[in-house]
């Protein structure tokens, strides 16, 4: 069984197990005060990237993701929704328009980055090219960059602008750029568990930093 395959099934079980406890429980169904669409890019028929000893870009934003998801159980007022929750391809804009449709409040997509040079390496955090700094996505993007740096200790390659998917949504949004796999350490620490739910905890932190903040 592939690492990929061993992490859906325990966060399959995982959330089945929450599932059912949440139906023993009985009452009404919780209100969420704020929902943001964690979105794990690529995935299915789309790789993404690829580095050193295997790693693979759509497993590991799958992973991170679930970590996100698992750990905002744990927070009454917030909702985390998977753009996707295994490894199927969904067109980003399909995503964007989807977290449209449910009226999210904040969207974040998880990548891992690549270059030409081996040697660059660290986190960056885009915004789309119509987004004004100081205007509400680039808010959100500063939070995250400035957060996962801290959890991480990777190098700040700060917060940048691009033509991206994310310009259909309604919603703050952000692309995450959470490491090289070109550079072979980042693609070792991006494997790692333990580093994968560092980046997980950045993102929650930044989140709720938002949102707190709005």
């Amino acid at each position: 069984m592939t690492r990929s395959r061993k992490l859906n099934v325990v966060f399959g079980v995982l959330v089945a197990s929450i599932v059912s406890l949440s139906l023993c429980a009985g009452g009404p169904a919780p209100t969420f005060r704020f929902t943001v669409v964690v979105d794990p890019g690529h995935g299915g028929k789309d790789p993404g990237a690829s580095g050193p000893g295997g790693a693979c870009e759509k497993e590991i934003t799958l992973a991170i993701a679930q970590m996100v998801y698992l750990k905002s159980l744990s927070i009454p007022d917030l909702q985390v929704v998977l753009a996707r929750r295994g490894d199927e391809y969904i067109f980003p804009t399909d995503r964007v328009l989807e977290a449209n449709r449910m009226g999210a409040d904040l969207y974040v997509s998880v990548h891992a980055n690549a270059h030409a040079s081996a040697k660059v390496s660290g986190i960056e955090t885009f915004v789309d090219v119509g987004e004004s700094a100081g205007g509400r996505s680039w808010r959100l993007a500063e939070a995250v960059q400035r957060r996962l740096v801290s959890h991480t200790g990777a190098d700040d390659r700060g917060v940048k602008q691009a033509e991206l998917f994310i310009r259909h949504a309604d919603m703050p949004a952000v692309v995450a750029e959470v490491g090289f796999l070109t550079n072979r350490l980042e693609a070792s620490l991006l494997q790692s568990l333990t580093y994968e739910e560092r980046v997980a905890d950045a993102l929650l932190a930044a989140v709720l930093d938002y949102a707190g903040a709005r």
